[in-house]
């Protein structure tokens, strides 16, 4: 699909039926067509480290069309500076992180004055049902060896971004990671930034 196209496309359709295209699809995303097998290896890859499933995995903006969805960047195509943005969508890999952080750092005083930078910026997340696994940052000389699921989480989410990043086939700068709890928790964020997108592009 073209930016083109694709206005043509969000002139006719609603912000619903822009799902479909935008999330659920089972097309090769753009970043992975020069070698569709490598769209496969890079789940898989995900798939044995996050003990996920292929179905639980996306890619999203403009490594999934080759534009940047992002409100205010025009439908900026992908280049060798943009980043691959990555969804899994998984209710009991987001509760395994999200008991761990209550375990560890339940947010009560004096907790939360030692950690309200991430802390904050994770409850916003928390309320619209995603966390970023690597924007958690737990310190184990504020809560001892309670971090340790929350650590031992991380890294082996980065170390399953950091692998998968070896496939694909267009240069990228880096690969980010979100975990959602749903996909309804998913298509509502895709619908708020569609909206944002549609008044920037009008």
């Amino acid at each position: 699909m073209t930016p083109d196209e694709f206005r043509d496309i969000l002139q006719r359709q609603s912000d619903e039926q822009l799902l479909d295209p935008c999330l659920y699809d089972e097309l090769t995303p753009y970043v992975f067509e020069p070698k569709p097998a490598a769209w496969d290896a890079f789940r898989d890859d995900l798939v044995s480290r996050l003990k996920v499933s292929r179905a639980d995995i996306r890619v999203i903006g403009s490594g999934r069309f080759g534009f940047s969805m992002k409100p205010g960047y025009n439908l900026k195509d992908f280049g060798d500076t943009s980043d691959i943005d990555v969804i899994i969508v998984n209710a009991n890999l987001f509760d395994e992180l999200w008991l761990a952080l209550l375990e560890a750092a339940y947010p009560r005083s004096p907790i939360t004055e030692q950690i309200r930078g991430w802390l904050h910026k994770r409850r916003v997340e928390l309320y619209t049902g995603w966390l970023t696994p690597m924007g958690i940052k737990l310190d184990r000389k504020i809560v001892g060896d309670k971090a340790t699921p929350v650590l031992q989480f991380n890294a082996r989410w980065f170390n399953a971004l950091k692998q998968a990043s070896r496939h694909p086939p267009r240069r990228h700068e880096d690969i980010n990671g979100r975990l959602y709890r749903t996909w309804r928790h998913a298509e509502l964020y895709h619908i708020n930034s569609l909206a944002a997108l549609r008044k920037t592009l009008t």
